[in-house]
């Protein structure tokens, strides 16, 4: 057997290896899937106009008996130019291992938080933000693992076990309010005046 020989014959088998390590991987991803989304209240919003976005988790399909016990940190961020934070608030039954963290980075606010005892699906916790960018703007809220590395996230139950949701930010666009309020406004205001000057013919 040729030198030549030899090494295609080993290449050949790195070749497999390689092939059969990323299929099995490819396999694990597919039976560990869960995700976290943020789930806004409105999509639109008007200028100064207070919203709610839900953090949401399903790890029905992560590793480790069901019902179980999951917990990981996360990011958040947004543009501070767009969005005012008000505050986060966990679902019942749930605890911070890490309490929220604000922090600023340019136009860039972050905020940085780690929570566990979440069931197999449903609300995590809910975040208040009040609309301050101008009309025609578009806000982002970006979700992130805190761990970008090796992930953060796991299912306590029987014993830890890590997985790697699939992360899905948010965007809410700042609106004008509609024609019907400016009418109705000035329509009040109009009673209002009439109303005066009746008292004051009277």
């Amino acid at each position: 057997m040729t030198f030549n020989a030899v090494t295609e014959s080993s290449t050949r088998m790195k070749i497999r290896q390689l092939t059969a390590a990323l299929l099995l991987v490819a396999a694990a991803g597919t039976a560990q899937a869960a995700s976290l989304a943020l789930v806004p209240s409105a999509g639109t919003v008007a200028p100064n106009g207070a919203f709610t976005v839900d953090l949401v988790l399903n790890a029905a399909d992560a590793p480790g008996a069901h019902p179980g016990l999951h917990g990981g940190q996360i990011v958040v961020d947004f543009n501070q130019t767009l969005l005012t934070y008000g505050s986060f608030t966990l679902a019942s039954g749930l605890n911070f291992f890490s309490s929220p963290v604000v922090a600023t980075n340019g136009n860039t606010r972050t905020v940085t938080f780690g929570f566990e005892n979440a069931p197999d699906s449903g609300t995590v916790g809910t975040f208040s933000f009040t609309a301050t960018g101008p009309v025609g703007s578009l806000a982002t809220i970006g979700l992130v693992d805190a761990d970008d590395f090796s992930g953060s996230f796991a299912n306590y139950v029987p014993a830890y076990q890590r997985f790697y949701p699939d992360f899905a930010g948010a965007q809410v666009n700042i609106v004008p309010l509609p024609a019907g309020i400016w009418l109705l406004g000035t329509g009040v205001a109009a009673l209002a005046a009439r109303r005066r000057f009746q008292r004051a013919a009277a």
